[in-house]
């Protein structure tokens, strides 16, 4: 369903504050097997320069970065039916220390089945082979003290069964999901920090067949570390959201989505602040012109911390703005705002700008050339973690030649 695609792309952007998609977009070309396959790969090669490679307030130390990133895609289609599997990696080069390379590895698979009108599932699932950016997450304040990178892994396994013809005024949609993380090194802390999460959603949909859809959602995540915390109080909570929403694509000019309603974390220790309060995620697309797109995004929740602290409550707000100049060049101009507020006897709060200016030009014998400079500024009340960086990067991307 086109609406429900748009929408859920849009609130993973304003959840991940994932890079902005492109104005003009590569179409990479395929190749066919003779199974029915759609084979599509896909290489990046691109050089950055980080003026601030360990989020330092002082003494800064810059970096230059080589990143090479092949992926494949394959797709099975079968009617209404589809199948994919995805693979990706990501090898980065510093010119300073090896210490610092590393590759990252994605796999992904999905499974879309109709098996009528009125019944439909998706099964998705992934794992990640990945390291932490320097200064940041586990290293957040410590900078180069480390002598080696903080690595971990990540699967998550969500299936969703959905029941209602689209067509129809009612849907209903079951969700289950599985989420794990575990740390590879640096144990004596980050044995605290590996942990599942289970996840059950249901969501009721009412169709008022003029291009919009309220919708009903109740979702739970219980979150199960490994290990209690080093001060002997466990981390485990219940997380429960229960919200209301619509989503809309009434014209061709505007789409989006929104949905506000009450959160409540309660943790398994009376030890711990509980939270309970308004939680909210929000996206809209306006497009005015066929070449000139405007995203807004925003969300709001209560979430586990990675170093201090019982919870985080973050508030999200972002905008990105998209051009296309000619059929072969666009800009890209976004900018985010984030605000977190850290509970628990840990008294921190911290403000979170970062920005992007974004230039691309489709090279229809080869690809595309991206060039790019991202801006980040967080302001807290730990002056050790307080950092300003500006990187500038250029990619290529290279992929097979798509029809004309």
């Amino acid at each position: 369903m086109k609406m429900r695609t748009n929408t859920i792309t849009t609130l993973l952007v304003a959840l991940g504050l994932s890079a902005p998609a492109l104005a003009v977009e590569l179409q990479p070309g395929s190749v066919m097997t003779k199974d029915g396959a759609e084979i599509t790969p896909t290489l990046q090669l691109g050089v950055s320069s980080n003026d601030n490679f360990f989020m330092t307030p002082s003494a800064t130390q810059s970096r230059l970065i080589w990143n090479i990133a092949p992926s494949l895609n394959a797709l099975i289609e079968d009617g209404p039916d589809s199948y994919k599997f995805d693979i990706a990696s990501s090898t980065s080069f510093h010119n300073k220390d090896t210490t610092d390379n590393f590759t990252q590895v994605n796999l992904g698979a999905g499974v879309h089945k109709e098996f009528t009108s009125q019944h439909r599932l998706d099964v998705t699932g992934d794992a990640d082979w990945l390291y932490e950016p320097r200064g940041g997450g586990l290293t957040e304040g410590q900078g180069s003290a480390l002598d080696e990178l903080v690595n971990y892994q990540q699967q998550n396994l969500t299936a969703r069964y959905e029941y209602g013809a689209e067509s129809s005024k009612a849907q209903v949609a079951l969700t289950a999901g599985y989420y794990n993380k575990n740390y590879q090194n640096f144990t004596a802390i980050s044995q605290y920090r590996d942990y599942d999460k289970p996840m059950l959603g249901i969501t009721g949909y009412y169709n008022t067949q003029a291009g919009t859809r309220a919708f009903l959602e109740v979702k739970q995540e219980n979150y199960q570390y490994d290990v209690i915390d080093s001060n002997g109080i466990t981390r485990d909570s219940d997380d429960v959201k229960v919200l209301l929403g619509m989503e809309w694509e009434a014209t061709a000019v505007t789409t989006g989505s929104f949905k506000v309603g009450y959160q409540n974390k309660d943790f398994e220790s009376n030890l711990r602040e509980n939270f309970s309060g308004l939680s909210w995620e929000a996206a809209a697309v306006w497009k005015p012109l066929t070449y000139s797109t405007l995203q807004l995004v925003t969300s709001r929740a209560a979430k586990d911390p990675l170093l201090s602290g019982d919870y985080i409550r973050e508030s999200i707000y972002g905008a990105t703005w998209q051009h296309d100049w000619s059929d072969y060049l666009s800009s890209v101009v976004s900018a985010n705002y984030i605000d977190q507020q850290y509970s628990g006897n840990f008294n921190r709060k911290d403000k979170v700008k970062n920005a992007r200016l974004g230039l691309n030009y489709l090279a229809s014998n080869f690809g595309m050339v991206t060039g790019y400079v991202d801006f980040i500024d967080r302001n807290s009340t730990q002056t050790n973690i307080e950092f300003d960086r500006v990187i500038v990067g250029l990619n290529f991307t290279f992929a097979l030649k798509g029809n004309e």
